[in-house]
């Protein structure tokens, strides 16, 4: 029978033989390395939001930064085309070296027929407010491990969890993963990487 447990980050870590790469991981650097061609238009949309958020990010709880600022961000990247869709709240599970792991992902990319995820691409969210944030990270490992079992195809998963204004990207391949030190929302020059950054993934699917 699998084994169902109570993860944290370390423990994820230590009991699949996860290797933390703190730095200089060729994957992420690619998928982060982005060229600016936003438009006026955008630039302009995403600074009324930057505006918005720098005033309520102490004060917003989860559900309020997901709806007011990072839903904006992601339908700006727009990942609904034929080939797969995001959808939030989406519930993941799978047994993995016999432990029966499970999550709701806050937010997924994935190949949907009707309301079932055939198959989950690489990315993977999870938001969460920065007073009570309570191991983003070991969530986001535990979704993208559970699409290494589904997926069985040996290429790389991505993802990305939100600590109020702080965007940390993270890809796991194989044992080994790493997160980006992170990326501030209140930031322009940040956000607008940000955003670049959740649109290069676009292309990153296409070529998968």
């Amino acid at each position: 029978m699998a084994k169902t447990v109570a993860w944290t980050h370390g423990l994820i870590r230590k009991t699949f033989a996860l290797q933390k790469i703190e730095e200089g991981y060729p994957l992420l650097d690619a998928w982060l390395n982005v060229t600016n061609d936003l438009t006026n238009e955008e630039v302009a949309m995403l600074e009324k939001r930057r505006k918005k958020l720098l005033s309520n990010v102490s004060g917003w709880n989860e559900e309020t930064l997901k709806m007011k600022f990072i839903a904006f961000i992601l339908d700006m990247a727009d990942y609904d085309i034929e080939q797969y869709q995001g959808i939030f709240e989406a519930e993941m599970a799978a047994v993995v070296e016999g432990y029966a792991l499970k999550v709701i992902a806050d937010f997924t990319v994935a190949t949907v027929i009707e309301d079932l995820i055939e198959y989950p691409y690489f990315y993977f969210h999870e938001y969460k407010q920065k007073k009570n944030s309570k191991d983003p990270i070991g969530q986001v490992l535990l979704a993208m491990l559970i699409a290494q079992e589904k997926n069985q195809d040996n290429k790389p998963i991505y993802g990305c969890h939100v600590i109020g204004e702080l965007w940390h990207f993270m890809v796991l391949h194989g044992k080994e993963y790493t997160i980006h030190k992170g990326y501030n929302a209140t930031n322009p020059d940040d956000l607008q990487k940000i955003l670049l950054i959740l649109r290069k993934f676009k292309d990153i699917l296409m070529m998968a």
